[in-house]
């Protein structure tokens, strides 16, 4: 019985355990269960927000094509536009790596052009011809004829014995202006020079500053040379001075700076320093002197033709007002012809008529009324015919 007892006991434990397992492993099913539905759960909403966020990376990375696309387009033609640039700035520089060496050849000649022209102009000779040059360059740009405004190489004498100035300038009045071109001009080579003492020594600097130095003492003895020859003594009417052509500006304006005083002590001496440019300012002014003095001889000649003309129109008016005179008296002879002829003549004729002599009848000559119409204007009011200023 007790065995019975203790199976049955046995069973019913075994049926409890089994019981307890089965709800146990539902329950951990269960539990395993919702855990994967919440899994699954998240993962599905993980990979919805991820595929709404690769939508609208799409959405983005379309709306970056669009907008990347003419950009792409101006990059592609900017990129062949500084390609082009680069080849024309490459022949440039090549064009200009060329001029430069062609400069450097046209340097070298005319530096050698130059030395040659400073060995022409050291002497006396090729100096006067190059001053005469420019100055017959200046008259011509001045506007200015050779033997109507000017005169060159004109021999003269003075009491300083024979001059020949280089060019004489007729003013009007027959005035002249004397203009000598034969300026030193040792000055060039000291301007070239100085010009290059910024690259040479000190040494060279202070030779290159002697000899604008004896320049300017140069031009100072010429100055005084031109005033001793009293050039207006040869050319009467003429200024009391004489122009000293210097043929480049610089060389007036080294004297200047080299000798302050020099420039007035030439005006006090009778001699002008003049420059291209102020030498062309000068024949400017004549020529200028010259329109007015050819305006002022047309005024004066018309204004004697004015006057003949006047003398002339008074003469007509006399001989005018005596004609009409004449007729007047033509008309009063005439009508006293008439009256004798018809108180006196056709009386008789018409007699001989009615005894049978002619046929022809007599017509009535008719005196002549009008009289020649008088001068009316008030030029000629104090006229000697008041009676015959009315109208026909």
């Amino acid at each position: 019985m007790e065995a019975i007892t203790l199976t049955g006991s046995l069973i019913l434990v075994l049926a409890i355990g089994l019981a307890l397992g089965w709800w146990l492993g539902g329950t951990r099913a269960r539990a395993q269960s919702q855990e994967r539905l919440v899994r699954a759960e998240t993962t599905a909403q993980i990979l919805s927000q991820r595929t709404e966020a690769l939508e609208a990376d799409a959405q983005v990375a379309g709306e970056l094509t669009a907008a990347v696309g003419p950009l792409t387009s101006t990059v592609r033609a900017l990129t062949q536009q500084v390609t082009g640039q680069d080849r024309q700035q490459t022949a440039r520089l090549a064009g200009l790596d060329e001029q430069l060496r062609q400069l450097a050849v046209q340097n070298q000649r005319l530096q050698s052009s130059t030395h040659g022209l400073l060995t022409a102009l050291s002497s006396d000779s090729g100096r006067g011809d190059w001053g005469e040059v420019q100055l017959r360059r200046i008259v011509e740009l001045a506007g200015m004829t050779e033997h109507i405004d000017f005169d060159v190489q004109v021999t003269a004498s003075t009491d300083a014995g024979r001059i020949r100035p280089d060019m004489v300038v007729l003013l009007p009045g027959d005035a002249r202006i004397v203009i000598d071109a034969k300026a030193p001009l040792s000055g060039l080579e000291a301007d070239r020079n100085a010009s290059t003492a910024t690259s040479a020594s000190s040494q060279d600097a202070e030779s290159a500053n002697d000899r604008a130095t004896a320049q300017v003492r140069a031009v100072r003895r010429h100055v005084t040379a031109l005033s001793k020859k009293s050039y207006w003594q040869a050319f009467t009417p003429a200024p009391r001075f004489v122009v000293c052509f210097l043929p480049s500006d610089g060389l007036l304006t080294l004297a200047g700076q080299k000798d302050p005083g020099l420039i007035d002590d030439a005006l006090s001496a009778g001699v002008i320093l003049a420059s291209p440019s102020t030498l062309l300012g000068l024949l400017k002014t004549v020529a200028l002197n010259w329109q007015q003095a050819e305006l002022s001889n047309s005024a004066h000649q018309i204004l004697d033709l004015g006057r003949e003309l006047h003398d002339r129109v008074v003469t007509l008016t006399e001989h005018l007002i005596r004609m009409g005179a004449s007729l007047d008296r033509s008309v009063e002879d005439y009508n006293r012809l008439v009256g004798s002829l018809e108180s006196r003549f056709l009386p008789t004729a018409r007699r001989l008529s009615s005894i049978g002599v002619s046929d022809s009848a007599l017509s009535d000559p008719h005196e002549i009324s009008s009289r020649t119409r008088g001068l009316t204007a008030r030029e000629f009011a104090s006229s000697d015919r008041p009676d015959e200023r009315s109208q026909m």
